[in-house]
């Protein structure tokens, strides 16, 4: 498997991190995490063709998660020289398709693609061709879920926004990689909803996954460099996300 890393900001604007989004490729698939703005055209970017997307999952609804899926949908319905030819399915959690519903009556059909499944996944595991999801409730909003992808024996777990969880914890035990926000500067900081690099070290340390690429940063955390405060205090490889930063699974 193969991350690309879309998106490892956060909804404020920043030079070098856009909102959130994850490129997560198999020998068989090819499926995103979440989908903020500028999510498509950074798949052209990267020269992966946004048709070829199998499935959309999404960690919870706030606008820096699924601000590009409106474009997505718009771009996968009106590509005037080819047309999209498998399905597409979009994935999220309670609430997704209220959600959804509410896009349509937004847009109309611009954004129903004839080959579009949307559905809600309920927690528990979900099982395709060449996947295993596992996926379970995280403390941020009502949506919010963090998934496992099981797949050619590796995998990988995503966190989305998160604050400190043990069913995060159980999901991510001994993974391959671990995608895990870090969204507030340090403990004074702190807001509900959201990890501190002292509950993202207690996280890992309970966890222990193989590796662990830490993303979802706020500007302050980079002017705080928690990426060294979480290294000094763990014993895994910690990888400081960037976007378009490509990491082999």
């Amino acid at each position: 498997m193969k991350l690309t890393i879309l998106g490892s900001g956060t909804c404020i604007p920043h030079k070098k991190r856009g909102s959130s989004g994850y490129l997560l490729e198999t020998s068989k698939s090819k499926i995103l995490l979440d989908c903020g703005a500028g999510t498509t055209w950074k798949l052209e970017k990267i020269g992966v063709d946004y048709l070829e997307i199998d499935q959309i999952f999404f960690s919870h609804l706030h606008p820096d998660h699924t601000g590009d899926l409106v474009p997505f949908l718009f771009a996968t319905k009106y590509n005037l020289n080819r047309k999209r030819e498998k399905p597409l399915f979009l994935w999220g959690g309670k609430g997704f398709i209220k959600f959804f519903d509410a896009l349509k009556k937004a847009y109309n059909n611009w954004i129903v693609p004839d080959v579009l499944i949307v559905d809600e996944i309920k927690g528990g595991s979900e099982t395709f061709e060449n996947l295993k999801i596992l996926s379970t409730k995280v403390p941020h909003m009502e949506s919010s879920l963090a998934y496992k992808i099981e797949s050619e024996d590796k995998s990988l777990v995503y966190s989305g926004d998160t604050d400190y969880s043990e069913s995060l914890i159980n999901l991510a035990a001994k993974c391959d990689l671990l995608i895990i926000e870090c969204a507030l500067a340090n403990d004074n900081f702190k807001r509900k909803g959201h990890l501190t690099p002292n509950e993202v070290i207690k996280t890992i340390n309970e966890a222990k996954p193989k590796k662990v690429v830490v993303t979802h940063f706020y500007p302050e955390c980079d002017e705080e460099n928690v990426i060294d405060t979480i290294r000094k205090n763990v014993e895994i490889e910690v990888i400081e996300a960037q976007d378009l930063l490509e990491i082999e699974i």
